[in-house]
C-alpha cells in the first residue's frame, strides 16, 4: 500500500499511525464506520472515578476547581450510577 495514494482522512490517519497500523485498522474495520471519541470523552470516566475516590462529603467546590468543572457537575458525577 502506498500512503501517498490515499486521500483525505485516510491519508491523515495513515500518516499519524503509520502504514502498518493503517493496514491493521483496514483489515479489522475495513468498510465499517467507526466513532473515535474526543480526549475529553475518554477522560470523563477516569475523572469521575477520581472524583468518587476523593470526595469526602464537603469538598465538591474544591474538586470542581481542581478538574475545571462546576460543583454541580462534581455532585452529579459522584452520584451517577455506573452503567
Amino acid at each position: 500500500m502506498d500512503v501517498n495514494k490515499l486521500k483525505g482522512k485516510n491519508k491523515e490517519i495513515a500518516e499519524l499511525i503509520g502504514e502498518e497500523g493503517f493496514t491493521k485498522l483496514a483489515r479489522k474495520f475495513g468498510s465499517s464506520k467507526i466513532y473515535i471519541p474526543t480526549l475529553s470523552t475518554l477522560n470523563r470516566s477516569e475523572i469521575s472515578d477520581s472524583l468518587k475516590r476523593q470526595y469526602n462529603g464537603s469538598n465538591a467546590a474544591e474538586l470542581g476547581k481542581k478538574y475545571n468543572i462546576s460543583e454541580r457537575t462534581v455532585i452529579r458525577r459522584i452520584t451517577k450510577k455506573s452503567t
